[in-house]
C-alpha cells in the first residue's frame, strides 16, 4: 500500500512540474511527443536486453571489450599511473577477450589491439596483488593470435608525427578549410553506378572519428538497388524530386545494444554524426557528392526502416546520406554560413 501511494505521489509529482510546460503545446504534439518517448524506450530497454546477452556471447566483435581495452589504455596513459588499476573490469576483460579470440570471424584489428594492450597492461601492473595475479595466469592460459607491426597500443604524443605520416600526408588547416568548403549538399547526380570500394573507402574513413569508449555504435546500410533506394527515400520528409532518383543511398543506424545504463541511449546520435561528416568528407575526396537526409523521429518510419533493412528493435536510424557523381551543370545552394563571432564563446 506504501509503494503504491508513492507512485502515485511520484507520477502527480511529475505531471505537476510537466504542467507549465504543456502550456500553450498543442496537446496533438504531446501526443505525438508521447508516442515518440514510448518508442525511444522500448528501443532502449531492447539494446540494454541484448547488452545483457552479448555479455557471454559476443559475435565476431564485441562492444564491452573495446569499451574495457580502451579503458585500460586511459590507464596505461595516465601521467602518474597507478600499479593497481581496472581491478573491477580485468576478469570480464580477459573472459571477453578470450571468447572473441577463439572465434574464427573475430574482427582481426579488434583482437590484436586488445591482445596488444592487455599485454602492455599486465607487463607495468603489480602482479603482487592476488587479484591481478589471477587475471594473468588467466590471460596467459589464453592462446595469442599473432600481432602485427606496429604494436596496436598507447604511444607518445612525440611519436604522433610518424604515425600520422606512415598512414599519408596530413593535410594543413588551408587544405583542410577547402576541402571542408567543397563538401556541399548535393541532390543531382548523373545516372552513373557508384563503386562499392568507394563506400568501403569513405567507410574507413568515418571508422577514424572518435566515439565514447571506442564503440562505435553504428553501422551503414548502403543501398545500391533502386527498388531499395526508392522505398528508403520515401520514409524521410524532404525528398521530393531527387530521392527516388539517387544512384546510392546510405542508412546510418544506431545500435543501443551497445550500452547497459539508459544514461547512454543518446551516444548512438552523437557518435553516429562524428562518423557521419567524416564519411561525407571522405566521399568528397573521391569526388562523389552527398547530401545529408533529416530523419525526423517519428516511430512509425522507425519500423518502416527496420523492416527494409532487416534491423533488430535496438538498431534506430540516425540518418540517411544520397550518394552520387555529380551533375557537372547542377545547381547547388549556397548555403551562407554563420560568422564566427556570432558562433564561438571563448570563456577566458
Amino acid at each position: 500500500m506504501g509503494r503504491s501511494s508513492d507512485k502515485r505521489g511520484l507520477a502527480k509529482a511529475i505531471i505537476g512540474l510537466l504542467t507549465p510546460f504543456r502550456s500553450g503545446v498543442p496537446s496533438k504534439r504531446i501526443r505525438v511527443l508521447d508516442e515518440q518517448l514510448r518508442a525511444e524506450r522500448a528501443a532502449t530497454l531492447a539494446g540494454m536486453a541484448e547488452f545483457q546477452r552479448l555479455k557471454t556471447g559476443c559475435e565476431g566483435t564485441s562492444p564491452l571489450l573495446r569499451r574495457n581495452v580502451h579503458r585500460l589504455e586511459k590507464g596505461l596513459c595516465m601521467p602518474d599511473r597507478r600499479s593497481v588499476f581496472g581491478i573491477e573490469y580485468i576478469d570480464d576483460t580477459v573472459a571477453l577477450y578470450a571468447r572473441l579470440a577463439a572465434q574464427s570471424d573475430a574482427d582481426a584489428i579488434e583482437v590484436q589491439w586488445a591482445a596488444d594492450v592487455l599485454a602492455r597492461y599486465f607487463s607495468v601492473v603489480d602482479l603482487k596483488d592476488p587479484r591481478l595475479a589471477a587475471a594473468h595466469a588467466a590471460w596467459s592460459a589464453v592462446p595469442r593470435r599473432s600481432t602485427g607491426s606496429p604494436e596496436h597500443a598507447p604511444y607518445p604524443e612525440r611519436e604522433l608525427p610518424a604515425y600520422v605520416a606512415a598512414q599519408g600526408a596530413p593535410v594543413g588547416y588551408p587544405s583542410f578549410l577547402a576541402l571542408v568548403r567543397a563538401r556541399r549538399s548535393q541532390r543531382w547526380f548523373q545516372d552513373k553506378p557508384v563503386a562499392p570500394e568507394d563506400l568501403e573507402a569513405a567507410v574507413a574513413a568515418a571508422l577514424q572519428a572518435p566515439s565514447a569508449c571506442n564503440r562505435q555504435p553504428f553501422t551503414f546500410h548502403c543501398a545500391l538497388r533502386r527498388d531499395l533506394i526508392r522505398d528508403m527515400a520515401a520514409l524521410p520528409l524532404g525528398t521530393a524530386g531527387f530521392g527516388a532518383d539517387l544512384p546510392a543511398l546510405a542508412c546510418v543506424v544506431g545500435d543501443l545494444s551497445m550500452y547497459a545504463e539508459p544514461r547512454d541511449r543518446h551516444l548512438v546520435h552523437i557518435d553516429s554524426s562524428l562518423a557521419a561528416m567524416q564519411f561525407m568528407l571522405a566521399l568528397t575526396t573521391l569526388g562523389l557528392g552527398s547530401v545529408p537526409i533529416n530523419w525526423p523521429d517519428l516511430p512509425d518510419n522507425h519500423e518502416a526502416m527496420r523492416r527494409l533493412l532487416g534491423l533488430a528493435p535496438h538498431q534506430v536510424p540516425i540518418m540517411l546520406i544520397g550518394v552520387g557523381h555529380p551533375k557537372p551543370d547542377a545547381m547547388i545552394p549556397y548555403s551562407g554560413k554563420r560568422s564566427v563571432a556570432r558562433v564561438l564563446r571563448i570563456h577566458g
